[in-house]
């Protein structure tokens, strides 16, 4: 599903007016529409009229499309109080259309500080089964100040249901940044697309629910908007996981090598193969030092293990050759896992990028290593996928992690074009770019997917991805997606406290098997 910035449905907006013919009011009606029903789905049978109910409205259309709902629940014969935040001669448009049409059916409206003051307010909402935020929308940036903050300071503390028109008022709709208060809504129902920032942090957690429902707008005006932000679903990942044909035999279905494994991190090379393997790879070889080896056809048994001289606790540069000969067997590989940050394994990178023309994986270690020297990436000679939590990127990038975690998407996208590689940059969101600047939300995931290994599984399902067949940023798309998923239905019967990284993996058929 597109995901647009507030700017860009301003766009879509404007074509479906001026090139298709569509009134705004028209839009607007329709938005009103769907807000209402979502209230009545709230309200159900459990409560008798009348109901009560506070809308807050500002001045823009997302005060025109609360009027149009206040009109609508109003005639159902729910109790309305309408607060204004603005005087009629600061409305325009569909907006002022909207609320003239009120003032024609004598339905009362209050203005804040001149016939009504902010303990009569409180007093209403406290009364009231839900609240409606009308008050700023898709177009806000920076802080809200004065008696906006005061207002919503009293319905953050006393509604006792938020249901927010379009978006939480205070989310900067691009980005995802909140006004220091900002509403804190139970629900928004936003119209035809979602925005950009109700999907990633902080912006997703004042979001509550997000629904997102058509306005009654053809594809035509949505795809006027040719930068793509696409937020995953189901219907999209499925389409990009490699098919299974019955005649397939393990040669089939992809050979993967892992390169891991240094004293001490065993366990994150096992978790790798191991989440290859249960995402359908065929064969999977795990070349890891020798003093590991028992570890992992141990823990590994239907891996290949490749014995690796080592040096340091860790990978031996003497094993050049070996690992060289090893890539040229296989489809894909992934690098990184547990591999330690000896300095040498900074050689046996270079050479792989040299010689080896397989599509790579990369994480972990191995982009600590590259964060050395990061023109290694031009040296590659197929598709490249990174995988960086935001420590790693800060070490990729010379940004302070703050400063990724307040611009994810802006720095993958950055980070993608200029090297040339798809950056899977995780965390909750994780936000996937390919080299081309088409950048993919992920909607899957919980909290307690934040656990030692997670991300060596999330390695192991995108490189068995490509291993089947996969290209390099669609593997990624989809494995990000699977790994997410497996999480949540691990998460369903474990819960997200005492989740692992084992949980992750054994999860990722199930998580296939609802996905195809």
């Amino acid at each position: 599903m597109k995901a647009v910035t507030g700017k860009e449905m301003g766009m879509i907006d404007k074509y479906c007016i001026d090139n298709i013919g569509i009134p705004g009011i028209v839009l607007m009606e329709n938005a009103a529409l769907k807000v209402v029903r979502h209230v009545n789905l709230y309200l159900g049978k459990e409560h008798p009229l009348p109901i009560h109910a506070v809308i807050i409205a500002g001045k823009g259309n997302n005060a025109g499309d609360a009027f149009a709902v206040a009109r609508h629940l109003w005639i159902q014969g729910k109790k309305i109080e309408l607060y204004c935040l603005f005087g009629k001669e600061a409305l325009t448009g569909d907006a002022k259309v909207n609320f003239e049409i009120l003032e024609s059916m004598d339905l009362p409206v209050k203005y804040l500080g001149v016939n009504s003051t902010q303990e009569e307010l409180c007093t209403d909402i406290e009364k009231a089964e839900l609240v409606l935020d009308g008050i700023f929308g898709t177009g806000f940036r920076g802080e809200i100040q004065g008696i906006f903050k005061q207002v919503t300071d009293i319905v953050n503390r006393y509604s006792r249901h938020t249901i927010s028109i379009d978006i939480a008022s205070g989310i900067d709709s691009a980005t995802g940044r909140t006004s220091e208060t900002c509403i804190k809504a139970h629900k928004t129902v936003t119209f035809q697309c979602p925005k950009i920032g109700q999907l990633v942090y902080p912006g997703a957690d004042y979001t509550g629910e997000l629904v997102v429902e058509s306005i009654g707008m053809p594809s035509q005006a949505v795809e006027y908007i040719t930068e793509t932000t696409t937020w995953l679903d189901r219907e999209y990942v499925k389409s990009l996981i490699p098919s299974r044909k019955a005649e397939y035999n393990k040669g089939n279905c992809g050979k993967v090598a892992v390169v891991s494994g240094s004293t001490g991190m065993a366990g994150s090379g096992c978790l790798t193969a191991k989440a290859c393997l249960r995402t359908g790879s065929g064969l999977v070889y795990m070349a890891v030092p020798s003093n590991l080896i028992n570890i992992c056809q141990t823990v590994v048994p239907e891996a290949v293990a490749v014995n690796l001289a080592e040096s340091r606790d860790a990978i031996s540069e003497k094993n050049l050759d070996e690992i060289t000969e090893l890539l040229k067997k296989c489809d894909v590989a992934a690098i990184g896992p547990g591999l330690s940050s000896e300095k040498s394994l900074y050689n046996i990178i270079k050479r792989v990028a040299e010689t080896s023309d397989l599509p790579m994986i990369i994480d972990a270690d191995a982009l600590n290593i590259i964060a050395q020297n990061t023109e290694l990436f031009r040296i590659f000679k197929n598709q490249v996928v990174v995988t960086p939590h935001p420590g790693e990127m800060s070490r990729l990038t010379g940004l302070s992690i703050s400063y990724i975690q307040d611009n994810r998407i802006e720095v993958t996208k950055k980070f993608a074009a200029l090297w040339g590689v798809t950056v899977v940059l995780k965390g909750a969101r994780t936000v996937i770019a390919n080299k081309k600047g088409h950048v993919y939300i992920n909607s899957t995931g919980n909290a307690g997917m934040a656990t030692a290994g997670s991300g060596d599984s999330l390695t192991g399902i995108i490189a068995s991805l490509v291993g089947q067949g996969a290209d390099a940023a669609s593997a990624a798309i989809a494995g990000v997606y699977l790994h997410g998923r497996a999480g949540d239905i691990a998460a369903r019967s474990k819960g997200e406290y005492g989740l692992n990284a084992m949980d992750i993996v054994e999860n990722i058929p199930v998580a296939i098997l609802e996905t195809i």
